[in-house]
Order: structure tokens, then sequence, then C-alpha cells
């Protein structure tokens, strides 16, 4: 079994020999790892200033000591820290804050960026430093999610959660001491983020199998074995153990190089983001507080989704020809799309209409769903076994992220039984990408199922 290390000691490499500065040719993961960032910035981009950025949090927890050491080492260094829009309590990757750095790096053509934090600030300065065509290096300050390596970025624009195509990081220097100082939660966030890796796959090779969307068995398969280690640490990790964490923000980064090796966030993105994503556009359009980190939100989706995955695997192909035959009837045109927002009460008008649009793009209807139905029950039973070899049990799933520590029950994030059904009903309109819920949908099954598993993922939530 290939361990993380040896598979990022590999990619690294490819990505140096290619000579292509927004590909991660170096990761540092250790107590010293931030000493490394002199010396490699001085080899690598020797006449450029460095330009730090964090927020209040990350520069407390790393970003001064960064600018510190740069600047002691006789760099030109200015600092950056970034501040939440008015009525948010944290910063959010969205628009504005994007276009702000991006007005202010335009101005030095030859600036170095060095993103300090997590989840937000890695994808602000990526977008930003793409648009513009420069490198940047980051400097993770918790284990919280697996964007770090990843050449997309999560961003709220115009009220929709985007993926958006972008480059990944020139460098990673990650001190793990610094990783074991962040809150728990977030820790314990990464975790759940990670969690998703089988349904996630298992959602993206059945979105090749019905829509013929581009499958890499490279990119699912190369987080395996690391997948498999992280889930052996799963109490350490939820204790914060440095061995353990260090295993975790191994496992992250090579998440990340997956989604840079597929193109897509599809080896690390299915069903169970859908969910946390659609609960920060609720949050977001009531300007209220999202309910809870993005990696703490996908842990209890992919306790949905797992159960919505096994379930699909008690379809017959035989089940599958006669939900074809009612297709037609079942959904003859979209005029129903028209009424979206019916469902959706927290959305704003504006919202419904880009989800709408999102929705658009994969929603099948009359003779055309019926025929995408006839075409997989004739090959469903080769289908269901390859999906049924991908996946885990939701037993192990249930286990280990309560052996983490994680929040497991829709309730502790305020979500109740009623929106908890609705959640697992109608998230999949949020965006074009095809998931397990939307095959369960055109069968007719998935609002029958609903409610049955909202309380089951409640009420063994510790199992």
């Amino acid at each position: 079994m290939t361990s993380a290390h040896q598979t990022l000691e590999r990619l690294t490499a490819e990505a140096a020999q290619s000579g292509d500065d927004h590909r991660t040719q170096r990761i540092e993961l250790g107590t010293s790892a931030v000493d490394a960032l002199l010396p490699f910035l001085e080899a690598r981009r020797p006449d450029v200033a460095d330009l730090v950025i964090g927020d209040a949090h990350t520069w407390e927890a790393a970003g001064a000591r960064v600018a510190e050491r740069l600047r002691s080492g006789g760099r030109l260094v200015r600092s950056l820290i970034l501040e939440p829009r008015a009525g948010d309590d944290h910063l959010v990757c969205e628009d504005g804050v994007i276009a702000s750095l991006e007005t202010l790096i335009a101005t030095s053509p030859s600036i170095n960026l060095v993103a300090v934090g997590a989840g937000s600030i890695n994808d602000i300065c990526k977008v930003a430093s793409h648009r513009r065509g420069l490198p940047y290096i980051c400097v993770p300050t918790a284990a919280s999610m697996n964007g770090y390596t990843s050449s997309i970025a999560a961003v709220l624009s115009a009220g929709v959660k985007r993926t958006w195509p972008v480059h990944q990081p020139l460098g990673v220097f990650a001190d793990v001491d610094v990783i074991r100082e962040a809150p728990l939660v977030m820790n314990r966030a990464g975790f759940g983020d990670l969690l998703s890796k089988p349904y996630c796959q298992a959602d993206w090779l059945l979105s090749h199998h019905v829509r013929g969307v581009p499958y890499s068995a490279e990119a699912a398969g190369v987080l395996d074995g690391p997948w498999n280690q992280m889930i052996d640490a799963a109490a350490g990790i939820g204790e914060g153990e440095a061995a353990a964490t260090h295993v975790l923000m191994e496992t992250l980064l090579v998440s990340g190089f997956s989604m840079a090796m597929a193109g897509t966030s599809a080896p690390a993105s299915g069903a169970e983001h859908l969910i946390s994503h659609y609960w920060d556009m609720e949050e977001h359009g009531q300007d209220r507080t999202v309910r809870g980190l993005h990696g703490t939100q996908v842990g209890i989706g992919t306790r949905i989704s797992s159960r919505t995955l096994w379930r699909l695997m008690d379809v017959t192909a035989d089940e599958v020809l006669s939900a074809a035959e009612t297709a037609g009837e079942r959904r003859p045109d979209d005029a129903w799309i028209a009424r979206l927002g019916d469902h959706h009460p927290d959305l704003t008008e504006a919202i419904v209409e880009e989800i709408q649009e999102q929705f658009r793009k994969k929603q099948r209807h009359g003779d055309e769903l019926r025929q995408e139905l006839e075409t997989l029950g004739r090959s469903w039973e080769q289908v269901r076994e390859e999906l049924r070899a991908i996946l885990i049990p939701t037993e192990r799933i249930d286990h280990a992220l309560a052996q983490a520590g994680c929040i497991t029950r829709p309730s502790e994030l305020r979500v109740d039984l009623a929106h908890m059904t609705r959640t697992i009903q109608y998230c999949r309109h949020i965006r074009a990408r095809y998931v397990n819920f939307d095959l369960l949908a055109d069968l007719g099954t998935l609002d029958a199922m609903a409610e049955a598993i909202a309380v089951e993922v409640e009420d063994s939530a510790h199992g």
C-alpha cells in the first residue's frame, strides 16, 4: 500500500520536472516547515517582493512569524490582513474580496503571494493569483479542508457556491505544531471532508456511466492507501495527537492532488458536498451565520450519501427499466423548474434563478429521460457491481466520525428532521453535477426515502 508521503514525493517530483510554477513542486510538512520557506523562495523567486496574506486569526497563528522570518532573511515583505464583510463573523471567499485583492496585486506584476490560512484565505489567493497569472505559496494553519493542493476554488459568487478552475500553489509549507494548535473542530472538519472519498468516487463513476463524464481511475485511486491510514488514525486525529495530525494533513494534500490530476473536484466532491453548499447558501441568503465548517457539514452529508448509495445498490435492472417506461409521464417537460423556488424558502429570488440555470443543465425530461434510463437499465447489473466495489459500509463511516469526535447529528447544526428531509430531496438542484440523488429522483424513489434516511442519521449518530 503506497503511503501518503510516497505519493506526495512522486507528485511533487513530477511537477518540479515540468518546470510549471502553477503546479505544486514542493511540500514541506513538519515542525520546522516554515523555516524551509525562505531558502525555497530565495532559490526560486529571489528578486520578487513577498505579500504575506492572512486574516486576524491566521496572522496571529503563523502570519506574523512568516513575515518576520522572510524579512529577517533579507526579503522585501508586505503584509495584508483581510477582514470579513460587514455583518459576517468570518472571512468568506466571495466576489468582492477576490476583486479587491486582484486589484491590489495588479499594481505589482512581480509580487509573490504567500497565503497564510485555511480554506477561505487559500481560495481567495488562489483565484486572484490565477487571474493575474502569478504563482503563490500556501502556509496552512489548520487541517480543515482538502483544497490546499487542488486546482479548484470554492467561491460564493452571486449567492451561489461555485467551483472555479484555478492553479495549484507552487509550494505548501505546513508546520504541524501550528496545525495542532488550531481549534480541534477545524481539524475534525478536515477529517469529515475526507471521509466522503468512497462516496464521491461512486458518484463520479455513476456520472461517467450515466452521462459520459470523463473518469480517471488513477485520480480516483491515488487516495486509497492514504485514506485507509487516515481512518485508522481517527481517534488520534480527534484528540489532536501529533502523528495522527500529520497523517491527516498528508491525506488532505493527496486529496487536493487527486482533483488537480482529474481537472475537476469530482474525486472529492459528490452529493454530500451539495448538502454542505446548500446549507451555506441558505444561511448566506438570509444573512445568517453558517451552520458549521464546511467539512463538519460534509461529514453529516457523507452519512446521508452513504445511505442513499447503499439503497441504490438494492435497485434491480428491472426496476430501472420499469422507471424508464413511466419517466415521460413523471417528468414530461421542464415547466416545473419554473416553480423550483417553492422548495427553497430560504433562498432569495436571485439565487433561485441562478440554481434554475444550473439545474436545467443536468435534468432530463420526457423521451430523453426515458432513453437515458433504458440505456442504464441494460447495463445496470455491471454498473451496480462496479459501484458496490467502491463503497464502504455505513457503519464504518459512522464509527470513524464518532471516533474522531466530529459532529454527527444534523440537529447539532440546527437542522431539524423536516429541514434534513427537504435538503435530501432538493439540494441536488443547486449544481449541474450529476450525483446519486439525481438518479434516485429520476427513478421516483428519492422523495419516498428521504425522511426515513433523515430519521436514521439523527437516531444512529453514534452507531
